[in-house]
């Protein structure tokens, strides 16, 4: 790969013998932390991109006809972050987790893991942009860096959500332990671009789906989807 991202966290922990866990099968690195998944074809991936070239696309220097108007009132919006009140858990979500049981249990600890893993994937891709690119832009490297802030809220978030069946990602471990893929900027952009249209409806449906079949809704997390989308 061109580079691995950049301040990498420094909690990582160095794997212990794998137990099983007793009620679903899942295996661990140590009591109450999930193993990561197998890495297939289907599991998020982390990825890494050449550096050098996005510093280029984004220097006025190299790319004298960018539109710096665009980014400085996409800067403004991300600065004003109407996410931050979001994400605020409340009392349910514990008891919520002790009614579910049985396969649902286990399908839902996955759902959560993938989730959660791939935001976290977008959090190390754009913290690395948003440092890398702080000289040659610094309007589009603050972009990338509140980016990566509200990735990383999401992907604690999912993480707080797993802690509810007694089970969490070491993060820190995944960060210095998992392969990265290597993409160059154009495939990063339109990756990018598809993976949040795609997200905003996955999200979306399910939030409207479930307004519409309250029954269903076993989980309360599925109620911030809307503000998701956002």
């Amino acid at each position: 790969r061109a580079s691995g991202p950049g301040g990498r966290a420094a909690f990582g922990v160095r794997a212990q013998a794998s137990n099983t866990d007793e009620t679903m099968g899942f295996k661990t690195m140590r009591k109450g932390v999930k193993e990561a998944s197998d890495e297939t074809l289907l599991t998020p991936r982390f990825y890494t991109t050449d550096f050098d070239e996005m510093e280029q696309l984004f220097s006025k220097e190299f790319n004298p006809n960018i539109n710096m108007d665009e980014f400085d009132a996409c800067l403004n919006e991300f600065r004003n972050d109407y996410n931050r009140i979001h994400f605020v858990r409340n009392d349910t979500f514990k008891k919520a987790a002790e009614n579910i049981d049985g396969e649902t249990r286990k399908i839902f600890v996955e759902f959560l893991e993938r989730s959660c893993t791939a935001e976290f994937s977008g959090f190390l891709l754009y913290k690395e942009l948003g440092r890398r690119l702080k000289k040659t832009n610094p309007v589009v490297a603050e972009i990338f860096s509140l980016m990566s802030r509200d990735e990383a809220r999401h992907a604690g978030f999912l993480n707080k959500a797993l802690s509810d069946f007694n089970l969490s990602l070491d993060l820190g471990f995944m960060t210095k332990n998992r392969s990265y893929t290597f993409f160059k900027p154009k495939f990063i952009f339109y990756a990018t671009y598809l993976s949040e249209k795609i997200g905003y409806w996955r999200y979306i449906t399910i939030y409207r789906t479930l307004q519409q079949n309250p029954d269903n809704q076993l989980y309360p997390i599925f109620e911030y989807f809307e503000n998701w989308c956002q």
